[in-house]
């Protein structure tokens, strides 16, 4: 099996504070008594963070820690699952991870939802992976699983996000990805309950060609208005023979169109060394090379990409017509 623990999100274990494992009476005192003052966080019952740690954490880091806090009150039979799962898996989020912490157990199973913990019980084996003594669902099955049980645009970033990462590994930097065929195979072993139809319609929408989860929620966008296919990642070639590639083109209008985040600009990832100025005026730049080539080309953010009204208005700006 590969290293699994190099394919999750990293979690720092030593942020979190177990006062009733304090020896010293002063300092399980002194954690109480930050608890009221705000200077600690309660994540979970006897399971607490410094505030200013908690503050310099990003959101999925956030819930990881949530996770990994509430892990210490979970049954011997529980498997993480469903968004926690998700979250190590580092697979992408549309809107706010939940607060409370999903797992999975045997439908013989006495254990009960807790406060922190939302436990579903169902009949196919969760054949668990083992991360810093916790137990997850595999990747494939988290997928499958959201598929079930998530909005449909939820479902489908995680979803294209899981299949881009296994056509792409060397792009995914070590991140665990799933073949379609392997999700078929999983939900093929499903029954008829809960969730059946919803997943196959998931895996019947995702694609690997879409790799930001901007263009996973522009897509589903599209496809509820009723926007003809476009094709994914087209090659457009430059005046001065430079390749580039659009996320989004319909040939039948000779129309491109891509996703643009703020994190394009702003995140050290996407920088890769560069000031978010750079990043500016190496985007104007492509796109200067990329309009002659076509009829209508347009980009679109976060708020446009989530919205029928504004995204049917930018598409029908540039030439797309249904």
């Amino acid at each position: 099996m590969r290293d699994i623990a190099r394919m999750l999100t990293p979690l720092d274990n030593s942020a979190l504070v177990f006062p009733q494992r304090e020896l010293d009476l002063g300092i399980r005192r002194g954690v109480y008594r930050g608890a009221r003052d705000g200077e600690f966080l309660k994540l979970a019952p006897g399971v607490y963070v410094r505030g200013d740690t908690w503050n310099e954490l990003g959101v999925d880091e956030r819930y990881c820690l949530r996770v990994r806090a509430a892990w210490e009150r979970a049954a011997s039979s529980d498997v993480l699952s469903h968004w926690s799962a998700a979250a190590l898996w580092q697979l992408p989020i549309l809107g706010r991870w939940p607060k409370d912490v999903h797992v999975v157990g045997s439908a013989t199973s006495n254990s009960r939802s807790t406060s922190v913990l939302r436990r579903h019980t169902d009949s196919w084996g969760a054949h668990p992976v083992h991360l810093d003594g916790m137990r997850l669902t595999a990747l494939g099955r988290t997928v499958v699983d959201m598929a079930r049980v998530a909005r449909f645009p939820v479902a489908v970033a995680m979803g294209d996000a899981a299949l881009w990462r296994a056509a792409n590994p060397q792009d995914a930097e070590g991140l665990a990805g799933a073949s379609l065929e392997e999700l078929e195979e999983l939900w093929s072993l499903l029954d008829h309950g809960r969730g059946f139809a919803r997943a196959r319609r998931v895996l019947d929408f995702i694609d690997g060609r879409a790799n930001r989860p901007g263009e996973s929620l522009s897509r589903v966008t599209m496809h509820a208005l009723g926007v003809p296919t476009p094709e994914l990642q087209h090659t457009v070639f430059g005046p001065t023979g430079r390749r580039y590639e659009l996320d989004f083109y319909w040939p039948e209008f000779n129309v491109g169109a891509e996703f643009d985040g703020r994190a394009k600009y702003t995140d050290p990832r996407y920088l890769a060394g560069r000031t978010p100025d750079q990043a500016v005026y190496e985007e104007k730049l492509r796109e200067d090379e990329i309009r002659p080539q076509l009829h209508g080309y347009g980009r679109w953010d976060w708020s446009v990409a989530g919205s029928e009204v504004a995204l049917a208005r930018r598409l029908r700006r540039i030439g797309v017509r249904w």
